[in-house]
């Protein structure tokens, strides 16, 4: 009879330690499922020449998708790389994330005081990791000379998508930037055979870092899994060269 017992006693641990353990497992696989569902971005900005306070707003765009973060003030700028990450889903309805998808990171550096830019810099690269960390770091600070003299209230962007070697290509993602600011259109590209599809963006001049000049750089980026291989995701850059007619961009 005790033996018994003791056997019954055993066998409910032996379950109840398999429970445990088999919750754990889950668990993991819950994690590991999620932490493979996103990609970062993670721009590290050093800051050089800068003895006073600043702010600091940085934009990435990745996979199709585009974000912006601005600090508060930052009393000691050039004491350290300043690390700011970003978060996207590593697949969404217009495109999968992949190696060598291309990513573009801008850094704007601004008067604490005004919030107007003073400097910046970008960086467009390939994703090394399309389910973990992917470092972008940002140096080498350029200014933009203001004080043209221009009437005109906005900017016209306009952005090129060759499709010469994609004749079956259905729905593609472009997105634009310029000074911190961003536009994104969904296009149906179903009846394009093969042909360049043109993608126009306005943009008022007057951001929230200062107006937009000539000289401003601007990127865009076409995205969708049918522009794979060799990837589902392009970008391209450029200056500012007039208010007077469209700024042209071939993002692939």
């Amino acid at each position: 009879m005790l033996s018994d017992l003791a056997f019954s006693s055993s066998l409910r641990l032996m379950v109840c330690i398999s429970l445990v353990l088999a919750s754990f497992a889950m668990l993991a696989v819950r994690q590991i499922a999620f932490a493979g569902d996103e990609l970062t971005v993670e721009s590290k900005t050093s800051v050089q020449n800068q003895n006073h306070p600043i702010k600091l707003k940085v934009i990435a765009s990745a996979n199709g998708d585009t974000k912006a973060k601005k600090t508060s003030s930052i009393s000691e700028p050039g004491s350290g790389p300043i690390n700011i990450p970003f978060q996207f889903k590593n697949k969404n309805d217009i495109v999968s994330a992949g190696y060598n998808d291309e990513y573009f990171a801008c850094g704007y550096i601004l008067d604490a005081k005004t919030g107007l830019m003073i400097s910046y810099a970008c960086n467009e690269g390939d994703l090394q990791n399309p389910n973990g960390i992917n470092s972008a770091p940002l140096s080498s600070f350029l200014t933009v000379p203001d004080g043209q003299t221009s009437n005109s209230k906005d900017v016209n962007l306009k952005i090129l998508v060759p499709l010469y070697d994609r004749l079956n290509v259905h729905e593609i993602k472009v997105v634009a930037m310029i000074k911190g600011e961003f536009q994104s259109k969904i296009i149906n590209a179903e009846g394009a055979n093969g042909k360049t599809i043109s993608v126009m963006f306005n943009f008022d001049r007057n951001t929230d870092i200062g107006k937009i000049q000539v000289g401003d750089e601007f990127f865009a980026c076409v995205s969708g899994d049918e522009l794979n291989p060799p990837e589902g995701t392009e970008c391209e850059k450029r200056h500012v060269k007039s208010f007077d007619e469209p700024n042209v961009l071939a993002a692939r």
